[in-house]
């Protein structure tokens, strides 16, 4: 499978955000959108999966696929999908209703002490926080992966356990994500915004 953006136009009031943009993300590859605050990032990857659409342009879904619409993993730039009320395991457990409690602390546990799994994610450090997203997002059975500055805030070795989670997670299906800082994202291709 194929996904492409072509000629994508996208404008917030007098803001024009991304201008006849394309792309081509292809099946078993990773892409690392790159550049400075404001350049479209985030913009490309709501388009990439229809939370945004373009004012102009096409997106094309080439090869075989029998669904009419794609499931994405997805974390978002700033915790916007966590309920900060609840503690980690429910906000994990919430996107797979199958799932197990043991399998969704077995997750977790990769990043987080099992006792500071059952306090409120507003509790968590903003590390933890990011941890959760990620384990959140790559619980569910999905086409494709999408991550919007998945090690923002980590240092070096929390991004490489993070790094090496999201790639044994990830298998085969493509990847797109988006960074201001590239530096170690060895297992994708460098597309510069700027």
């Amino acid at each position: 499978m194929t996904i492409i953006l072509e000629n994508i136009c996208k404008s917030y009031g007098d803001l024009q955000v991304l201008d006849n943009y394309n792309l081509t993300v292809e099946w078993g590859r990773a892409y690392c959108l790159t550049g400075p605050e404001g350049c479209g990032k985030t913009t490309i990857l709501k388009v990439f999966m229809g939370l945004e659409k373009p004012d102009s342009g096409q997106i094309h879904r080439m090869g075989d696929y029998k669904y009419p619409t794609l499931q994405s993993a997805y974390v978002s730039q700033a915790d916007a999908n966590l309920v900060m009320k609840k503690n980690a395991i429910w906000n994990v457990k919430k996107v797979h209703r199958w799932a197990s409690k043991g399998r969704a602390i077995e997750e977790l546990s990769k990043f987080i002490p099992v006792e500071r799994q059952t306090i409120p994610v507003s509790e968590l450090t903003p590390v933890e926080r990011r941890f959760v997203e990620i384990v959140r997002a790559l619980f569910v059975p999905a086409d494709f992966i999408v991550l919007d500055e998945p090690f923002e805030g980590m240092n070096e070795a929390e991004r490489e356990k993070a790094k090496a989670y999201i790639l044994e997670i990830r298998g085969t299906r493509p990847l797109l994500m988006a960074t201001r800082k590239p530096e170690g994202v060895d297992f994708a291709k460098i597309i510069n915004l700027e």
